[in-house]
């Protein structure tokens, strides 16, 4: 038990430190509250009662309407001001899409409302009456999905690559002649595929085919098969690598989400992700490169065991750890690159509420304090717990080694 606070903790060592655990308290924190937004801040009651009938709205479909369709004599139900025989609600009142006319549009945390203390707005609401905590809660959600999610993709991107570049380098992988032509085609074929005039279905069903017949003609080369081509992998990826690197990151952020036609959290986390995976390559190729030369790697290829299966084995697992530093890093890049592009009005739906939508309206509104201190905090406060962690994990990986 001991051995996993230390590491939870974060530094050499194991010691104690203060920062560390107020940031894992921290970071656990909104997790929390990203996974259980909706039972925290929800408009609809866990249960009700109503002429003896007993509903549970936050766990189903049923609405106010539905109600109000239900039992005509307490026609429109209003979840707030319905006589409810029996109502328990969630601590938050209120969803991050409720709009509340009463108290109307930029009321401040300390105004006076025209509401009971149960339903206050304790940190105000926005520029369309919605509430701002009820706006926060599902910010975490945002954030943290948009931010983890996006290196998760950059991490399987590019550990691989990097890790097999390293190891095979310019000359270690090579292919038959066949398949390297199977190459140059594969890509053409697909294209063509996708732009023929066939329905969507018979479009995915014959790619998926082409890539059942390409991974088998791969697996499966023939017996006669002679491999007379050397692939530069390294080449290859560090090509891609300096390809990335070499635009500045925000603007092709905002150039691939401007010209991508569908909008929503997988475009955004698919372009952030298409910044960050060169960093996970760096890293795992730095540390197979590091790896592959020790005496046990070199054993195991004198066992003739499969270079796949050293790589995959022995390799990867040993060089993961200081990876997985520059993905704690990485995630606060994701969140401040999220929050940027929703500052700016661009990547995720309109309608969706996060801290970098709360934050843009202060531009319009510069008496709404409360639009910048609760978001600015909250982005803050979480770039500062990830860098506080990866700093404590980086001190520990050098100081073991």
């Amino acid at each position: 038990m001991s051995r996993w606070k230390n590491r939870l903790r974060g530094l050499p060592g194991g010691s104690v430190s203060a920062g560390v655990q107020w940031a894992w308290v921290y970071i656990i924190s909104i997790g929390l509250i990203a996974i259980l937004g909706p039972l925290i801040a929800n408009e609809k009651p866990y249960y009700c009662q109503l002429e003896g009938q007993q509903y549970y709205p936050a766990f189903s479909s049923v609405n106010e309407s539905v109600l109000s369709l239900a039992h005509p004599d307490h026609s429109p139900v209003r979840w707030r001001t319905t006589n409810f025989e029996s109502i328990w609600r969630a601590p938050v009142p209120y969803s991050h899409h409720t709009i509340d006319l009463q108290t109307g549009a930029l009321a401040g945390p300390f105004d006076r409302q025209a509401l009971p203390l149960r339903f206050r707005h304790w940190l105000g609401t926005d520029q369309l009456g919605r509430d701002v905590l009820a706006g926060m809660i599902r910010g975490c959600r945002v954030s943290l999905l948009i931010g983890l999610g996006s290196m998760i993709l950059a991490l399987m991107a590019g550990v691989p690559l990097g890790a097999a570049g390293a190891y095979w380098g310019n000359t270690g992988w090579r292919i038959s002649r066949a398949q390297g032509i199977s190459i140059l085609v594969m890509p053409i074929l697909l294209l063509l595929i996708w732009l023929s005039p066939l329905g969507v279905l018979y479009k995915w069903l014959l790619t998926v085919s082409l890539a059942g017949i390409m991974i088998w003609w791969w697996l499966y080369p023939g017996k006669q098969t002679r491999l007379t081509l050397a692939v530069p992998l390294d080449r290859i990826v560090m090509s891609g690598v300096s390809l990335v690197d070499g635009f500045p990151a925000i603007f092709l952020i905002l150039i691939l989400v401007a010209i991508i036609p569908m909008k929503g959290w997988i475009v955004v986390m698919g372009t952030i992700a298409l910044l960050r995976w060169p960093v996970m390559a760096r890293y795992m190729r730095a540390e197979v490169f590091k790896i592959r030369e020790t005496a046990y790697i070199q054993a195991a290829e004198g066992l003739n065991l499969s270079r796949a299966y050293i790589l995959a084995r022995h390799i990867v697992p040993f060089a993961f750890r200081p990876v997985m530093i520059s993905f704690v890093f990485g995630v606060s890049s994701a969140i401040l690159a999220e929050s940027s592009l929703s500052f700016l009005g661009i990547g995720l739906p309109v309608e969706e509420i996060n801290w970098g939508r709360l934050l843009a309206q202060s531009r319009n509104h510069f008496d709404a304090w409360w639009l910048v201190v609760f978001p600015g905090c909250a982005i803050f406060f979480t770039l500062l717990s990830l860098y506080t962690i990866g700093n404590a994990w980086q001190l520990e990986v050098k100081d073991e080694g």
